[in-house]
């Protein structure tokens, strides 16, 4: 793009895909709830014992309690509820990320998660998966953020069955109660496929499963021996692949874009996929960012389709080796921050294309 064309906010707006149909297959769509007066009966207010602690020891405190502990104490006095709401962490989430709080309510893991991590990954913006794209998505189990392709393809921010757990580590219902068990909300979800669960499934990491089978079983080598070399009989082909790609779930971030990468056999749909994630903006000195998905990435995908993608271009996006409907797909659904997309369209040939076409148009 030439370097004079001067990027209106007008024209990054008109750039933004406000259609986000591949995003839908998370929690969403939450009611927040009510907040309820205290009533007191008497004109002094307490907080017990913590009154003869200094005003910032107190928020100190505070700051490292879950969000449950902080609605419940937030009920035991006017001074407590004065208190609690004058945290920043408590602040912010509430103003920001309300149906967070409320999908980790709901799926019971709001114990797990101080306020001061919330609030640290709030403000933060990148995958911890990919290290690279904007990280629209808090995986709940874990608290951090992580971006829609990495959710797709790294195999360890799937979730599973406590028995599947179980079985695929050679641990027990003792060893997984140490874990957060995610109670899972009934819908529709999916990432790259579609999945209806109308029961509550109780599931867990696979990440901090496999993690805990090396604290376990003492050893990353004593974990792999436990993985058998062919199927045990009476095992489904299905289930031996979940296995394996359990086994295989990397816990240091893979640190590149996966749809990038050569594709490996025998993957197997997820059978949880988007049950433990949900939109989170990113909270920053401008305010909070959900990210801009763009119109141009998806006109390259649409070219290339249609066979209409000049050679060069698919050169420069896909790398050697590699099918190019999945590196050309994922940049369908890639979120950038406001700062990332005013970068982002200076290069992208869709956007290019489209803002010539809207230039000519103009000029007619």
């Amino acid at each position: 793009m030439p370097l004079e064309r001067v990027i209106s906010p007008e024209l990054i707006d008109k750039l933004t895909c406000t259609r986000e149909l591949d995003l839908g297959g998370m929690i969403r769509n939450l009611s927040l709830p009510k907040t309820s007066p205290i009533r007191e009966r008497s004109a002094i207010s307490s907080m017990g014992r913590m009154d003869i602690l200094p005003a910032e020891l107190v928020l100190f405190i505070l700051h490292l309690l879950d969000f449950q502990a902080l609605s419940r104490l937030l009920r035991v006095s006017r001074k407590a509820k004065t208190t609690v709401e004058a945290l920043v962490a408590y602040r912010e989430l509430r103003e920001h990320a309300p149906d967070v709080l409320v999908a980790l309510g709901k799926t019971r893991l709001l114990p797990y998660h101080s306020a001061a991590l919330l609030r640290q990954t709030l403000r933060a913006n990148r995958c911890v998966s990919c290290l690279v794209d904007f990280g629209a998505f808090l995986f709940l189990p874990t608290c951090e953020r992580v971006c829609f392709e990495c959710l797709h393809q790294n195999h360890s921010l799937r979730m599973t069955t406590l028995s599947i757990a179980r079985e695929c580590f050679h641990l027990t219902d003792s060893h997984l109660k140490t874990l957060p068990i995610l109670h899972s909300i009934p819908g529709t979800y999916g990432v790259m496929f579609r999945i209806s669960r109308r029961k509550v499934y109780r599931l867990v990491s696979v990440k901090q499963v496999k993690q805990l089978a090396i604290d376990v079983h003492g050893s990353t080598e004593n974990v792999a021996n436990l993985m058998p070399t062919s199927p045990p009989q009476g095992m489904t082909w299905r289930k031996s692949c979940i296995f394996k790609w359990f086994h295989e779930a990397p816990l240091e971030p893979p640190g590149c874009d996966l749809s990038r990468m050569p594709e490996r056999s025998n993957l197997v749909e997820d059978d949880f996929g988007g049950m433990a994630s949900i939109r989170m903006p990113c909270l920053s000195g401008t305010g909070a960012d959900y990210g801009r998905l763009c119109k141009g990435c998806r006109l390259v995908n649409e070219l290339h389709s249609r066979g209409l993608l000049p050679a060069d271009v698919l050169e420069h996006l896909v790398p050697r080796g590699i099918r190019p409907s999945r590196p050309l797909r994922a940049l369908t659904t890639r979120l950038y921050s406001r700062e990332g997309f005013v970068e982002h369209i200076k290069t992208c040939y869709g956007a290019n294309e489209l803002i010539t076409g809207w230039e000519t148009e103009q000029m007619e």
